[in-house]
């Protein structure tokens, strides 16, 4: 739930239009909706709110399983990809010795063996109302989102017992506000969490702000996050200026999880530009028939190890690295794609989640959102 808005938290600003017209036709659904089945009902959120935004060449990182690391009865095998948004003023230059985080333009994401994280800077601190207000000689909200990242992962990686999501997210939390505070900085960002319990039978999540998290089972949406925010376009947020914080705001989430279960971690640049059944048409064309569907012996290799290996085992294998990168190309186009499409043009315009919303909060708005766009995809894997 939202809790009281802060004075000194800044929201963000709904974008200007762009110049461009958008290719698809909006979906006959008046709402984010998951296809009917008989199979486990969707756990579906309202529709999410708006993210903030960073150059423009893709980051790419990918982690196979590790048994060593995550001793379990289930594994992740995850991928992620990431694309900033154009600029006109370039952000501050990255932290390079925060490398167990990657950063996207405002965005930051991990991926460990047993762990995924993704975490959206608000862009708003960087008016100079907020930097200056407070006394503070600049803003960065890439830096605050790339130290939170990181630290998460490095909480992770040294936690030898059962891991607590919300204390991992309230350590890192605790280690990024004490460097923004000692210099003078300012910045915010949402952050979502998602961790392998010791046995590997459980999804662990802390979630705040409107970061998006979905399980998919059997090309089945069975789980997707809810956003946290104050209201429309105003997202809970964790840095120094903020009250929020891990241990006492953020949605603390257990989901039990089954060999190839599909998990994606979003910030809202995804989102925000594509609809809960464009995420399942991307998944459904890139891993081919349902793990439940009897496949053919036939096209079978083996590999080095003498195990088999087939055009289905080698889809799953790649997934979360074409899924990330296919949510993300979409996404991308969709964000380009604005209300102006120009006075000699007839192209319909895309309805998004950000713009339906937008309208009915009586706002103007039409197409896609430009933002910086991250996203995480494991899927579940028997500890062989």
């Amino acid at each position: 739930m939202a809790r009281p808005a802060s004075p000194t938290a800044p929201t963000r600003a709904v974008p200007q239009q762009n110049q461009n017209s958008a290719s698809n036709p909006p979906p006959s659904s008046s709402s984010l909706k998951a296809p009917q089945s008989s199979g486990p009902t969707a756990l579906l959120a309202p529709l999410p709110v708006a993210g903030t935004s960073m150059r423009n060449s893709p980051k790419w990182i990918f982690v196979s399983p590790s048994p060593q690391q995550s001793p379990s009865h289930y594994r992740l095998n995850s991928a992620g990809h990431g694309i900033p948004k154009p600029r006109h003023v370039a952000l501050p230059e990255e932290d390079k010795a925060l490398n167990s985080a990657i950063q996207v333009g405002e965005d930051a994401y991990f991926i460990t063996a047993n762990g995924l994280g993704v975490a959206d800077g608000v862009g708003g601190w960087s008016s100079s109302k907020h930097a200056h207000s407070h006394g503070a000689q600049r803003s960065n909200s890439s830096l605050f989102s790339r130290r939170l990242m990181h630290f998460c992962a490095q909480e992770l990686q040294s936690t030898t017992g059962e891991p607590d999501p919300v204390k991992i997210m309230q350590n890192a939390y605790s280690t990024a506000v004490a460097l923004s505070m000692s210099e003078g900085i300012v910045g915010s960002s949402t952050a979502l969490l998602a961790v392998l319990s010791k046995n590997g039978t459980e999804l662990r999540v802390a979630h705040v702000g409107d970061c998006c998290l979905y399980l998919i089972r059997e090309r089945e949406i069975v789980y997707r996050s809810e956003e946290m925010q104050h209201r429309f376009n105003y997202p809970l947020q964790l840095g120094p200026l903020s009250p929020t914080t891990p241990l006492q705001h953020a949605h603390s989430i257990t989901l039990p999880i089954q060999e190839h279960d599909v998990i994606i971690l979003s910030t809202d640049g995804m989102s925000d530009n594509l609809w809960d059944e464009d995420v399942i048409e991307h998944l459904s064309r890139l891993a081919g028939p349902s793990p439940s569907t009897p496949s053919s012996s036939a096209g079978h290799l083996a590999n080095a190890g003498g195990s088999s290996i087939t055009p289905s085992t080698l889809r799953t294998a790649l997934l979360p690295t074409t899924l990330s990168h296919s949510l993300c190309s979409r996404a991308r186009i969709i964000s380009e794609n604005g209300a102006y499409s120009g006075p000699s043009s007839n192209s319909a315009l895309t309805e998004t989640p950000f713009s339906r919303r937008a309208k009915q909060e009586g706002i103007a708005f039409e197409g896609g959102k430009p933002d910086d766009i991250s996203v995480v995809v494991a899927v579940v894997s028997k500890t062989r």
